[in-house]
């Protein structure tokens, strides 16, 4: 089956990182795709081999357009509550299915489960 999921251009995730609200931005922002206010974002925390690693997903919740990235953990400065520390089915589809977790993000947010909330330590 097809994915109604595409990437962010260059060009539209350097306009979300320059307009964006960082990385703990807790609400939607506008999106350079469909200019739609449907930005969302998920971070977590993946133990690897040798540190941890930050994951980020961001996506518009109306044209599907999706980024990913990792970068150094941000545990140290901030606290914030991750549901795929209590879903095992929201830990499986990182692992394998990445359209299949967009998705799933979605639906989380949508039923009020994200934002996730960061508090500085």
């Amino acid at each position: 089956m097809a994915s109604n999921w595409h990437t962010y251009t260059t060009r539209e995730i350097e306009t979300l990182a320059r307009t964006g609200g960082g990385l703990t931005d807790e609400g939607e922002q506008l999106c350079p795709a469909c200019g739609h206010r449907t930005v969302r974002r998920y971070l977590h925390e993946h133990q690897g081999p040798q540190r941890t690693v930050r994951m980020s997903y961001v996506w518009c919740s109306n044209c599907h357009r999706y980024s990913s990235s990792t970068g150094p953990s941000i545990a140290s400065i901030y606290e914030f509550d991750d549901p795929g520390e209590t879903s095992a089915e929201l830990r499986a589809l990182r692992d394998s299915d990445l359209f299949g977790l967009l998705d799933h993000l979605d639906a989380l947010w949508d039923a009020g489960v994200l934002p996730q909330h960061f508090t500085r330590r």
